[in-house]
This record gives C-alpha cells, structure tokens and sequence, in this order.
C-alpha cells in the first residue's frame, strides 16, 4: 500500500481585500513545511483557497453594481496571483463557490439531519454582517435608537447592529462536548501551541452550546431540499461550509471515483494551520465535532500561530499605516538593493520565520526586515556563497575546480550531519526560528573560519594547497546551507544549489552527504543579496500598499524544478557624456600599495587604508568594506585619485579615491596593475 501524503492545509480566506503580510505568514509557514517534507522524499498535498459564500462578499460586489460571482472571480485570481508571486507551493486552490465544494456540503447537511444531528429552532439576536458575529443584548449598546458593539475591540466594525430573528437549522453541538474532551485528553499534541490547547479545554468546560448552520439570505449554499423550512435558507459560512473546505476539497462524497479515492488515500490532514483568531472556536470545537458526527478522522495536528503587529500597531483595515502588501514590500526591497524579485521574496519568506518563534505573537517592522537582509543575507549567506567561490575560481587558487583533499579537518564539515538533524526537528515540529538560528550559526563559524585562516596570506606566500582543505569544508558549508535553507527561501536555496554545480534533484539527504568530488567544477557566482540601501527604507506601511494587480506566475506544482533567479535584462544604452582630453589632462593618477587596512566603526561599507605612494602615506577612505576584507587589502596595489580634495567621512580625513568597476548585480572589481609596479608610479 502506498504511503500516506502530507496533508497540509491552511484556513480559506475572506476575499473582501488583497492579502497583506498577516494572510502570507501563514501562507509561507505552511509552504516551509510542505517543502520540507519533500526534500524528505514525501508526496505532499498543500491544500489553500478562498472563502466566498460571506453576505458582506455580496453586499460589497451590490454596492458596486457587480454580479456577486463576477466580483468573487476577480479577488480569487487576486489572491492565487500573490501566492504563486510568494512563491507558495501549494497543490489544491478551492475556492466555497466550486460546484466540488457545494454540491457535497449541501450532502452533508443532509446527512446531519437524517442522522439526527440537526434540529429547528429560532434565532434571534443582534448580527454583525462586516463581523459575521450575532451579539448578545448584554454584548451591545443602543445609541440613538440603533444598537453597536459595546466596547468594541479594534478590529471590529463600529457599523450599527441587525436585529435578526428567523427560523435557523441547529447542529448539536453540546452533545459533543465529553467526546471532544476525552479526544484531547487521549491526544495531547493535537491542539498546539500549549496556550492554545489550554485555551479550548477551558472553552469546551464551560459548556458548549447548540450551533445555528442556516441563515435566511441569497448568497451562499442553498439547504438540501430534503431539510425541512429549506426555503430561503443557506448554510451559515463557517458552519459547515468554510470549515468542510479541508474535506471537500481532496474529494469527499465525491460522485467520480478517482476522486474520492483519492480522498480516501489522503485523509486525514497531517498539519492544520490557522490564525489564533479562529482557532478555539472553530477549528479545535466545531469543525472536530463536525468530523466526528460524519464519522471521520481527526485532523492529527491544529496549530495557532500568533498575530503580526505593524510597528506596534495592530494589522486593521481601518488603520493604512498596518497595511503592508508582500508584493508590493518585496518590490521595494529589490529596488534598494537590486536583487532579483524572487531573492527579495525570499529576504521577506526568510524574516517572517526567523524574526519570531512561530506560534506567538511578533512585530513585523519595514526596517528591521531590511536590517536582517543586510546582515543574515548579504554580509552572511551571501558573503560566504561570494568568498568561497571567488576563492576557488581565481587563476592562482583552483581555476573554479574542486581540489584534492590533503588530510586536513577544520571540524566543520564533519560537524554538519550533525547539525542537520537538529534543524531537520526543528522544520517538523515547526520552529522555523529555532532551525534558521541553527544555520545562521553556521554561516556565522564558516565566515569566521575564513577570517582566522587568512587563505589570502597563504596563497600569496605560494602556499596555495595549505588552503585546499579550507575550500572543501567551505564549499560542503555552501551546499549544506542550500538545503537547509530551500523550505525558508526557495528560490535562493535553487540558486546556490546551482551554481556549485550540482545537476541532481536536492534531497534533505543532500545536507548529510556534503562531499565534493576532486575535480568537480563550480559556476562562478554573483553576489546573490546585493546589500540595500537602509536610509531608502521607509517605516510606514503605507508605503507599500499598491493598487496595481500582483504579479502573476504559473503555481509550483510537486515535481516542479526550482529555477534559480533570472538574470537582469541589459539596460538601454545611456546618451554618452563626453570630456576633453585637457579635462581628463586635469586628473592625477597614481598606483599605491595598502601597508595598513582596517574597518571603521559603525560603518558597514568603510574601509580606512594607509596607502604608500612612494614619497608619502596617504591616508584613504574606501567604500569597499562589503566586498573587500581589510586583511585581503594588505599589500594590494591600487590605482588612486591623487590630487582629489581631501573630505572627511566619519570623522576621518579621506586624502584621495581609489578607483573600481563595478555591475548591474552590484559585484566590485579594485583597479589594479597586471605587474608589480611600484607605488606612486603614474597611470596615464
């Protein structure tokens, strides 16, 4: 029998406005999951999509003067458009209007009444269409002969109440409640996180009450005509609609056989993740008791990850400044740094998961999200990934070719198997901070390793094969880090996966196995997270808000091909701005040799250099510092402007300029002499 796919889901969502950050984190979340169980050799079944039977999705379409369906339509492509932009893997995308989701819950409904689970009643009570929430009198507060939320929280409606009183359809609920509560007690880690889990005991011991699954409307899923007082009545959007998604949707009470057989292979789900905000009361209350008055399984694992704030401002649709569009905040890191669109995706996949152990609540700042991707993905995956493989390919290291091993351990690579296993525990049991800490952690030893081993000193003393060892551990580094990091940030993890050359399928079996192969041949690289601009960042959320439609791509299906990020398209040419030879007369320039190098505090780009001249030392400072180390810097011979106007940077005088070159990928190239000349010699 083959084996069992993991069944992964998150919840559906409204679709009244485009997704912001808060909808993607649990998008990216269940995404590193899904893709980490592939690398694990598992077949995976991530199930998504929209909910869109709510009165208010039609009331808004009314108010625009839009067919309902028409205006559903066009948000679902919104959504499934951000999702493939967000590099989302997902299998499935149903959406509660599908002729594959109705048709079985009206079945269901069915099925609840002549089993007995179903009774009419009345319901009456103050309604909340923008909350889809009835209030209890106590609950509310008449002003001016209409009645409101009292003391309403912020991200609830202020709109007046709706008194409705109609006949309604109840599910018995109550009657489930010792059930449920032994279920949790003879399965402790099925509710997560801990608080959440408490949470519900404490809900469901109060006592549950009967549940009205009917409201009388015309949107929405008509009752079966089998139901008695069907007319007129649709089922309620959570009860059992919404939450009968993560069923219908694989193929239950499916009339084509390979689709319920597929269902019958697949449920039930492995992993259910939502937001704390439905979790309790819907998902680990009503959406249980529902499953087993059909006599299916449970769900093996619910699990509640907490809310984003904004800059310490809670995420509301009524406050601008909380709204931040991935698409459009991924865009603007790429435009300060001049990554490729999909590398920017992942600087945001990589934040959300990093920035807060998931499950509790975080603080998602514009600022801090650009800090990270200077300093974990710039100045430390990505500055390794570069002085590795810039290493290997010069002509007077390896030629870009992978050496023969000379007996040495520096007790890293040998310690990565080891470490992959911890960060493996941590990806299942969805602690994606503790599993990115673990890998940063090794970035952080490999770059060290480099700074302590001075390879640069060795090869220039002629001692090149001392650092074949150095390189080796370096490149297993490179390539352990690719697999470890591909569920967090796909896209770079294809990339680095790439360009050491490897042609194979990455399995999480490739971050235990790390050898290379004497001979193998590397690519040559380009910096992957060119460093961004910080000062170009702005706090508000505002800011990145759009109205353009998100970019669209065809969704990644299981066996898709990770392709690394494309290459920048060549730019126009620009008109040429020309000088006379007596301008260029005006300019000296003179060859110098570093005789001292050092970084300047606080500055992440400075480097100050004590640069001889021959007849003098001039004291310079360089912009280099993200591309150069100091101690790669002694000895150099470099080109400098002589007689340009001292300035003074940081409380530094800077006595000349050094020239480089630099590319559209941000890769910078020092000036130098192709043979020893000596300094102060002019270049003309």
């Amino acid at each position: 029998m083959a084996e069992k796919p993991f069944f992964i889901t998150t919840p559906i969502y409204y679709i009244n406005s485009v997704p912001h950050v808060g909808h993607a984190y649990t998008q990216i979340a269940a995404d590193a999951r899904a893709r980490f169980e592939r690398l694990r050799g598992k077949k995976v079944y991530f199930l998504t999509g929209t909910d869109e039977n709510a009165i208010k999705v039609a009331r808004v379409a009314q108010e625009q003067g839009r067919d309902p369906l028409e205006f559903c339509d066009e948000l679902a492509a919104s959504f499934r458009a951000v999702w493939d932009a967000l590099n989302i893997s997902y299998d499935d995308f149903n959406r509660t209007t599908e002729a594959r989701h109705r048709i079985p819950v009206q079945r269901v409904v069915q099925k609840l009444w002549d089993d007995g689970h179903l009774e009419l009643g009345t319901y009456s009570g103050w309604y909340s269409v923008p909350d889809e929430t009835f209030f209890r009198e106590e609950d509310t507060v008449e002003i001016d002969g209409a009645h409101y939320i009292k003391n309403p929280s912020e991200d609830q409606s202020k709109a007046p109440l709706e008194w409705i009183e109609e006949t309604s359809h109840f599910f018995k609920l109550s009657t489930f409640q010792d059930a449920l509560l032994a279920t949790y007690d003879q399965n402790p880690e099925m509710l997560r996180p801990e608080t959440r889990r408490n949470e519900t005991l404490s809900f469901i011991r109060m006592g549950l009450r009967d549940t009205s699954i009917s409201r009388v409307q015309d949107w929405g899923i008509p009752l079966p005509a089998g139901v008695p007082e069907h007319e007129n009545h649709v089922v309620y959007v959570w009860f059992p609609d919404a939450l009968l998604n993560y069923a219908t949707a694989p193929g239950y009470l499916s009339e084509n056989p390979e689709t319920a057989q597929h269902f019958e292979q697949i449920w039930p789900p492995d992993l259910q993740l939502m937001s704390k905000d439905i979790f309790t009361k819907f998902h680990a209350t009503m959406w249980p008791a529902l499953l087993k008055s059909l006599d299916l399984e449970l769900p093996r694992e619910l699990f509640a990850h907490g809310f984003w704030t904004v800059n310490g401002r809670k995420i509301s649709k009524r406050d601008p400044e909380t709204i931040i569009e991935p698409i459009a905040f991924s865009r603007k890191i790429s435009e300060i740094s001049g990554a490729d669109f999909p590398i920017a995706v992942d600087a945001l996949r990589y934040y959300c998961l990093r920035e807060v152990t998931f499950g509790v609540d975080g603080d998602f700042s514009p600022q801090g999200c650009v800090a990270r991707y200077n300093s974990d993905l710039a100045n430390g995956l990505g500055n390794l990934l570069q002085r590795t493989l810039v290493m290997l390919q010069k002509p007077d290291y390896f030629h870009g070719v992978v050496p023969a091993s000379q007996g040495r351990d520096f007790g890293l690579q040998s310690d990565l198997p080891r470490l992959a296993q911890s960060v493996e525990q941590d990806y299942a049991a969805l602690n994606f901070s503790g599993a990115l800490n673990t890998i940063w952690e090794v970035i952080g030893r490999a770059n060290k390793l480099i700074e302590d081993e001075k390879p640069w000193a060795k090869v220039k003393a002629g001692r090149v094969d001392e650092i074949a060892d150095l390189l080796r551990e370096l490149l297993s580094t490179c390539q352990w880090a690719a697999v470890t990091t591909s569920p967090a940030m796909p896209t770079a993890g294809a990339a680095i996966w790439r360009v050491l050359g490897r042609v194979e399928s990455m399995t999480w079996q490739s971050a235990l196995d790390t050898e290379f192969v004497a001979g193998h041949r590397c690519l040559t690289v380009q910096p992957l997270f060119p460093r961004a601009d910080l000062a170009k960042m702005e706090d508000g959320a505002a800011k990145f808000t759009t109205k353009e439609k998100p970019m669209n791509s065809n969704p990644p299906t299981e066996n898709s091909t990770l392709q690394a990020p494309a290459q920048p398209q060549a730019q126009e040419p620009k008109e040429a701005n020309f000088i006379t030879i007596d301008d260029f007369a005006k300019v000296e320039l003179r060859t110098g040799k570093v005789v001292e190098a050092e970084r300047v505090p606080k500055a992440d780009k400075l480097l100050r250099l004590q640069v001889d001249l021959g007849s003098e030392t001039r004291q310079i400072l360089a912009g280099i510092a993200q591309h150069y180390s100091p101690d790669e810097m002694i000895g150099c011979i470099v080109v400098i402007v002589a007689n340009l106007a001292p300035r003074t940077l940081r409380g530094y005088e800077s006595q000349g300029m050094l020239l480089a070159a630099s590319n559209d990928e941000g890769v910078l190239s020092l000036v130098t002499t192709s043979a020893e000349i000596a300094p102060g010699a002019p270049v003309r």
